[in-house]
């Protein structure tokens, strides 16, 4: 059962009858059967329906032992987890609405919080980093696959070109069948030739990691200068259509593999012909059909970056609010990868790099993942 969810929604009230937090309060340590509903959420959630889901949180987290106002909701507090919850109640005290996220382990220092880090994969590596100093570090010198994070260096590029006059956010493209990917992103819906401008391919390609914003973007900068700036050599780094033909096709993907690099860019060029179908893409990661970088390098990447606005629209698994003051992020994740990579900012201006890579051949749980990743930046906003 998955504990990030949103139980029903309807009209609140701003003055309703009860106190939301001593409903949210009965909810977790009595169940439903006391509690009124609005009839819009009970058609959406039936008792029996939230009797489970409440039954589950009991199970997992065990008694509420407090309940504390966090940003427009609330944290739910056990002996073992935190649980943000949001709640609102209609005008005569009725729930309109119930949200829970995913549960954060409460860990004792950043050693145990790094313990359960270990516990998500197979290959596992993270870095954190305060004001330049480390914090902590596993592996975050070697390179594995890290999905859409590898968007980092694409931005990088562009971020330099701006910056020197070269081009202007305004500048406008034009979408064509070459960098029309799959999923995830909307530009691949987009007609033939539309106009995108600099700022929203940017923007589409970290907030919603659209791929065909991406392709757009790295062949409007150029390869070479976005491989050097990842340290791979240029054929290795493949646009995201490249991937997805390459990960479809099993006998052209192992010709890829066993070629010399320099032959490899011929035969991404094939496989970039026809765009599979979703399906065919979406089996476990293949060892070298990836984009490999080290966490440093991301970190590194990322951190002249955070002060970009549109690197702070989607804050991915970094709930906002305290201890955090800016939240700029950037991840990724196929089957059996999964990056996290926040640029973050406390309120006594001390600047964060905190970066999880996970590697396994079946899949990566990301539930636990973001349970994990929320302890360890907890942890590490408390580290003297």
């Amino acid at each position: 059962m998955a504990l990030s969810m949103l139980l029903g929604t309807g009209a609140a009230s701003a003055e309703p009858a009860s106190a939301p937090d001593a409903v949210l309060r009965a909810l977790l340590d009595d169940g439903a059967a006391a509690t009124e509903f609005t009839p819009d959420f009970l058609q959406q959630v039936p008792r029996p329906a939230l009797e489970q889901v409440l039954g589950g949180l009991r199970q997992q987290l065990g008694p509420v032992t407090g309940i504390e106002t966090s940003g427009d909701g609330y944290t739910v507090l056990t002996e073992t987890h935190r649980v943000p919850a949001r709640i609102g109640l209609d005008a005569g005290g009725r729930v309109a609405l119930l949200w829970f996220g995913t549960p954060e382990p409460r860990v004792a220092d950043l050693a145990a919080a790094e313990a359960l880090l270990t516990e998500l994969g197979q290959d596992v590596a993270w870095l954190a980093l305060r004001d330049g100093e480390t914090l902590a570090a596993h592996r975050a010198g070697e390179a594995l696959a890290v999905g859409s994070a590898f968007k980092l260096g694409v931005l990088s590029v562009l971020a330099d070109e701006i910056a020197a006059g070269r081009r202007d956010w305004a500048d406008v493209l034009r979408i064509g069948a070459r960098h029309r990917s799959l999923p995830s992103g909307r530009m691949q819906d987009f007609p033939e030739d539309a106009p995108v401008t600099l700022h929203t391919a940017a923007l589409a390609m970290i907030a919603e990691s659209d791929n065909t914003a991406t392709d757009l973007l790295l062949d409007t900068l150029g390869r070479d200068a976005v491989a050097a700036r990842l340290g791979l050599a240029p054929g290795d780094l493949l646009s995201t259509r490249e991937f997805f033909g390459l990960k479809a096709d099993a006998d052209l993907r192992m010709e890829w593999l066993a070629a010399e690099v320099s032959d490899r860019p011929a035969l991404a060029a094939r496989a970039a012909r026809t765009l599979p179908p979703v399906a065919a893409v979406t089996g476990p990661h293949v060892d070298g059909l990836e984009w490999t970088l080290p966490l440093e390098r991301l970190c590194a990447l990322g951190a002249p970056l955070a002060e970009l606005p549109l690197m702070q629209v989607n804050p991915g698994p970094v709930p906002p609010g305290a201890p955090w003051t800016r939240i700029a992020y950037k991840g990724g994740s196929e089957t059996g990868v999964l990056n996290f990579t926040a640029l973050l900012r406390d309120a006594d201006g001390r600047d964060y790099c905190a970066a999880l890579t996970v590697n396994d051949p079946g899949t990566v749980a990301l539930d636990a993942a973001i349970s994990a990743f929320g302890a360890f930046l907890r942890s590490l906003a408390a580290t003297p």
